[in-house]
This record gives C-alpha cells, structure tokens and sequence, in this order.
C-alpha cells in the first residue's frame, strides 16, 4: 500500500486571508462567521467547533494554471492554527464525509468516488496504486467544494 500525504491550503494563502481579508487569488472580501458546520478548516484540515470557532470565509481554486481554474468557498479558522503536516489520512478529517477526485497524468480526471468513513486511507491507496493516477483533491461530499490535495509521500 503506497504512502501517501494530505496537503492543506499554503500557509502563504492562508497568511493573506488573515492579513488582507481577501482571496488572494481573485480578491473577494472574505467574510467571519461562528461555525454553523463542522467544516473542516483547509489548513488544519480539522473539523470546527460549531458554534464556537471563528472562520473564514474565501473563494479558492486549488489549481494555478489559468487553463483549469476550479474556484469555490473554502474555510479556515479566523486565527493561526497549526497547518496539517504528515503521512497518512489526517485523523481531522474522520467524521468529514468526503469525496475524492482523482487527476491522470494525461490530464484528464476520473469520476469522484466517495469515500466510506473508516475507509479513507485504504481507499486513496487503491487510487494512487494506479500509475495513470497524478494526484486527487478531497471535496467534501456534501458540499463539493476542496479540502485538501493528495499526493504519493515523497512526490
């Protein structure tokens, strides 16, 4: 079973939310709020707290290249918290229900497929054992917007 890595949202991204208040990609207001749902944070890729964390609102699209631009909202908590780092499903992300989408290196992408819960990490290893398989963005299952983006550990 390949190793893989979940990563969040760049801390530089995240760092010009919180300063400017504003997508730094498109420069949209961002907008505040006390968490209505469990989310979950795109930097810690932890659930929020409903009712009691603070989070932020902004549109984001996880590609760069203009030839594929997939904006959507994205959350992330108000203040600075710890960005997710490591091997493996982030333990943050296991009562999320999530969706992955996996990307070829032709450029094509693969339909979604959802991911039971308890499942997460058998499952995005079956996806990344194929070699046409580049990496996958998680979106959430309900919501479809992006949570984070997998890769093979050490791509």
């Amino acid at each position: 079973m390949p190793s893989f890595v979940v990563r969040p949202i760049s801390g530089d991204i995240t760092q010009q939310v919180r300063t400017t208040r504003r997508s730094p990609q498109y420069g949209h207001p961002v907008h505040e709020e006390v968490a209505r749902g469990t989310g979950p944070c795109r930097a810690c890729l932890r659930a929020f707290t409903v009712g009691v964390d603070r989070r932020l609102l902004f549109t984001y699209s996880p590609f760069e290249e203009a030839s594929l631009p997939q904006p959507g909202p994205v959350f992330i908590h108000a203040d600075a918290c710890a960005p997710h780092a490591g091997v493996g499903y982030p333990a943050g992300l296991a009562q999320i229900p999530v969706v992955a989408q996996p990307y070829h290196d032709d450029g094509s992408i693969a339909a979604p497929c959802a991911i039971p819960l308890g499942e997460e990490a058998a499952t995005l290893a079956t996806l990344l054992a194929s070699p046409r398989v580049r990496f996958i963005h998680l979106r959430h299952a309900e919501a479809g917007c992006f949570i984070g983006r997998v890769e093979r550990a050490g791509a």
